[in-house]
């Protein structure tokens, strides 16, 4: 059976007590004596963990949901994976029914997703899902003959035009729940907030991305032709000018006598240093958005943030001809301060103090190392103080001519005279006290 170290120091000393006659029994003590503590289990709100990890874009793959079937196009069977992304579901499962009170996502000024839960006040619900209208819809136009038409108010050789919208295939839009770009979410750029963002929602220009944070980019896929079926995403580096540093100067058009406006970020000097450092793959271009997550590999060595220019290269564009300032956007890639965490090291030095003094007795004692870094402080003040009196002083004793005016000497001025009536001259009263000849 095993004997704590408190228990030996407790039985050794009633012994003693009680059997005098023993000897004194030389036990050398291992270690502090140890305290159990009395343990209270921890509840744990899973509910809260669970948004939190949502939240930080972390979800237990537990946790994540189960493959599902549907039927598409009236016969077509597949089975649909659900994936999560920065704590978003895609192609989660619908509900059975629904009120128009579902959470949807949307975006924050970076591209970061945020839920939304719609609300049922005074019968009207507010922060619903968005209405699309008719931005993702087709028009066609369709001729009618009257044998076609057989309209009775048409004559017979009479043609009629009409345009007809084509409601989108949502087949695959309805399994994304986050919001999708339409020109109603452009937020113009530039310093005079006159240029357009097209296509680009989401990331806005001149907004901030951290470092292994998931973001979404999001762009208006009717923008380009029908002629482009597939897009990729380019992101590059772009070098900042002084202009940057608020020294901006506005050129002035002498013959239209107005001031060029500016953006945000090209537009003040800023110019491409490396073109795509980050290229993704083919998409089609109806998927409207791409999640990517700020790469670490992305920064060098020392540097906390980066501006990266994105844009959008349709596939009728080969590289050669790709222009990556026809239409982007300017963000910001950055890294998150790091905040020390030493709250407790003081207490735990302290605690490793007193164990090896029970080992080694009252008078141990821990010779710390130099800190260096307040050792140069120490040294480097009085250092620079000194240098600088010795500086000061060898100035004025090399100067000490310039300014020393021992070798000027007095010089006697003639007094002022007056003329009188009779033709002579005579000097002015000195004091009250002179009396006039």
């Amino acid at each position: 059976m095993k004997i704590s170290t408190l228990g030996t120091a407790l039985v050794l000393t009633c012994s003693a007590l009680a059997h005098p006659a023993v000897a004194a029994v030389d036990a050398k003590v291992t270690s502090s004596p140890q305290l159990e503590k009395r343990r209270k289990e921890v509840v744990i709100n899973k509910d809260y963990k669970k948004l939190q990890d949502l939240k930080n874009g972390e979800a237990e793959t537990s946790e994540a949901p189960k493959p599902w079937v549907r039927t598409i196009y009236k016969d077509k069977v597949e089975i649909v994976t659900p994936t999560i992304i920065a704590g978003v579901t895609i192609s989660a499962k619908p509900p059975t029914t629904t009120d128009g009170l579902e959470p949807w996502i949307s975006l924050n000024a970076d591209g970061s997703p945020k839920t939304i839960n719609p609300k049922m006040k005074n019968g009207v619900i507010k922060n619903k899902s968005p209405d699309y209208s008719t931005w993702f819809q087709d028009v066609k136009t369709v001729t009618y003959s009257k044998e076609e038409l057989r309209a009775h108010n048409m004559e017979e050789d009479e043609v009629f035009v009409e345009e007809k919208l084509i409601p989108e295939d949502l087949t695959y839009r309805l399994l994304n729940p986050i919001v999708r770009c339409t020109p109603d979410l452009y937020k113009m750029k530039g310093v005079g907030k006159d240029q357009t963002p097209e296509p680009f929602c989401f990331p806005r220009d001149n907004s901030r991305l951290y470092m292994d944070k998931s973001y979404f980019i999001t762009w208006y896929y009717p923008f380009f032709g029908k002629d482009v079926e597939k897009v990729r995403v380019h992101l590059s580096y772009v070098k900042e000018s002084w202009k940057q540093k608020g020294m901006r100067k506005r050129d002035l058009d002498a013959s239209e006598n107005v001031v060029e406006k500016r953006s945000e970020v090209m537009q003040k000097g800023g110019q491409l240093s490396k073109n795509s450092f980050y290229m993704s793959e083919w998409l089609l271009k109806e998927e409207g958005m791409l999640p990517i997550t700020i790469d670490p590999e992305w920064f060098n060595d020392g540097e906390y943030y980066h501006k990266v220019l994105i844009s959008l290269q349709p596939d009728n564009m080969t590289d050669d001809e790709f222009d990556h300032l026809e239409n982007f956007v300017v963000v910001e890639i950055a890294q998150k301060a790091r905040v020390a965490k030493g709250t407790y090291l003081d207490l735990k030095e302290q605690e490793e103090l007193n164990e090896l003094k029970a080992l080694h007795g009252e008078d141990y004692d821990i010779e710390e190392g130099l800190d260096l870094e307040l050792y140069m402080t120490i040294v480097t003040l009085p250092t620079c103080v000194l240098v600088a009196a010795v500086l000061m002083y060898l100035f004025v004793s090399y100067n000490k001519r310039q300014y020393d005016l021992g070798f000027l000497k007095k010089v006697k001025l003639n007094r002022m005279k007056t003329k009188t009536k009779k033709g002579l001259y005579m000097e002015l009263p000195q004091w009250l006290g002179e009396k006039k000849d």
